[in-house]
């Protein structure tokens, strides 16, 4: 009987910490707009720029797929938001990010 409420503790407490760490960010996050450090807000315009100067850019679709299949930008990729987190570490790094 002790070894099932031990046994019973230890599933709860590992449930619980797991939910909690998925709850807390990895990235650090600016206080006053929410967006993730060091992100920055560009128009369309700025992004055409970009692309006609040959900047590397991965385009992130963060809809759900239906809206993405529907219309989206030229070469973009679909992650929705609520999948993102376990995709951030496959992201490239060295390219400029742009998430819709």
């Amino acid at each position: 009987m002790k070894r099932l409420a031990c046994l019973i503790f230890v599933g709860l407490w590992f449930g619980a910490s797991l939910a909690l760490a998925q709850q807390q960010r990895r990235y650090p996050v600016d206080p006053d707009t929410k967006w993730a450090t060091g992100a920055k807000q560009k128009t369309a315009d700025e992004l055409k720029k970009q692309l006609a100067a040959g900047t590397e850019v991965l385009i992130i679709d963060v809809r759900a797929p239906a809206s993405f299949e529907k219309e989206t930008l030229p070469g973009a990729i679909n992650i929705p938001l609520d999948q993102l987190a376990a995709y951030l570490p496959t992201i490239p790094k060295d390219k400029t990010l742009v998430f819709t």
